[in-house]
C-alpha cells in the first residue's frame, strides 16, 4: 500500500461551469422561486463579472477576495442546494465494501487533516450539482496525485488509466456509515473499486480519503 502526499489546492478552488437555468418564466407577480441551483449561477456569473467582482487585474488575481467571495458563496447558497444533494445520497443503492479476501489495496489517498485544504474541498462541493459529481471529480484530483506522486506512473500511464475510468461506466452505492455526519461509498469498475470516505462540513460533504481496491486476480 502507497499513501499520496501531495496536495494540490492552486486551481482547485473554482474549477467547472454550472448549467444555464432555464429563463424566467416572468418579472409577474406570483412567478415561482428560482431554483437553488439556478440563484447559485448568478451568483457566479456575478463572480466572473470585473465590474461587480474586481479580483482580477492582468495576470495578478486577488487571493483574499476571492476566499471571501467564495466564502460567502458557500455560505449563501449552501444550505439552499444542500438537501437536493443529500436526496440525490439517499437515492443511492446501499451494498457492500470490496471484501478483505478478493481485493487488495493498490494506494490510498487521505486529505490532510488541515483545516484550509477542508475548506477548499467544501467550497468546491458546492459547484457539483450532485453526489456523482463529487466523486468524479474527487477521482480526478486524489486519484491523479496518487498514480504520479506515489505509484510513479508516467503521464501516458496516468492519460490511459484516466481515458478508462472516464469511457467505462461504473456503479456508485453506499457501502458503510450513516447519511448524517460519515459516509462510505463504493464506485465500483468491477475488478477495480474505488471506495470514498465522505465526512459532513455543514453543509457540504467533503471526501477525506480515497482507496484504489483491486481484485486479486487481476493485481500486479
Amino acid at each position: 500500500m502507497r499513501r499520496a502526499r501531495g496536495w494540490v489546492v492552486a486551481g482547485a478552488l473554482a474549477m467547472g461551469c454550472g448549467r444555464e437555468p432555464s429563463p424566467a418564466a416572468g418579472d409577474a407577480a406570483g412567478a415561482r422561486p428560482a431554483a437553488p441551483r439556478a440563484m447559485l449561477d448568478e451568483a457566479r456569473r456575478e463572480l466572473a463579472d470585473p465590474e461587480r467582482t474586481p479580483l482580477r487585474r492582468g495576470l495578478v488575481l486577488d487571493a483574499e477576495g476571492l476566499r471571501q467571495a467564495l466564502v460567502r458563496l458557500r455560505a449563501e447558497q449552501g444550505p439552499q442546494v444542500a438537501a437536493a444533494y443529500q436526496a440525490g445520497i439517499d437515492a443511492l443503492p446501499e451494498g457492500a465494501l470490496p471484501s478483505a479476501e478478493g481485493f487488495g489495496e493498490v494506494a490510498r489517498f487521505t486529505l490532510p487533516d488541515d483545516p484550509a485544504a477542508r475548506d477548499v474541498e467544501a467550497v468546491n462541493w458546492l459547484f457539483d450539482p450532485d453526489v456523482r459529481a463529487t466523486v468524479r471529480r474527487v477521482l480526478g484530483t486524489y486519484l491523479t496525485l496518487m498514480m504520479v506522486h506515489d505509484m510513479g506512473m508516467t503521464t501516458a500511464d496516468v492519460g490511459l488509466w484516466m481515458a478508462f475510468f472516464h469511457a467505462a461506466e461504473p456503479a456508485l452505492r453506499r457501502c458503510g456509515g450513516s447519511s448524517g455526519s460519515g459516509l462510505v461509498l463504493c464506485l465500483d469498475y468491477g475488478s477495480d473499486v474505488f471506495v470514498l470516505d465522505m465526512e459532513r462540513k455543514d453543509p457540504a460533504w467533503v471526501v477525506t480519503q480515497l482507496r484504489w481496491m483491486q481484485a486479486g486476480d487481476v493485481a500486479g
